[in-house]
């Protein structure tokens, strides 16, 4: 806490109670916040997901990502984990 905020006076009725964590939306407003106070490129939580996704999706397989995923359909996953074309264009190269 800065010493400007600990001389602040306490309002007499917040708004809400400030929570003991972060939420989901409450972190991913304080990353943008930060990002954009340090000049970089905005980010939100969720990418770090379909990163994860699509690098499982790459390595173990479609079925793998839906596991992980916690995914009931295997559509969704598709959508959260990205096509690798790179593996596409390799196993073109190989089969002809």
């Amino acid at each position: 806490m800065t010493p400007s905020q600990r001389a602040r006076r306490p309002r007499t009725s917040p708004r809400r109670e400030p929570g003991e964590v972060y939420d989901d939306g409450s972190y991913r407003k304080a990353i943008c916040r930060v990002c954009k106070k340090l000049g970089i490129p905005v980010w939100f939580p969720n990418q770090l997901r379909h990163s994860a996704a699509t690098e499982i999706r790459h390595r173990f397989g479609l079925e793998a990502s839906q596991a992980v995923l916690g995914h009931s359909e295997l559509g969704t996953s598709q959508i959260y984990s990205k096509v690798d074309q790179k593996t596409a264009y390799r196993i073109m190269a190989e089969v002809g």
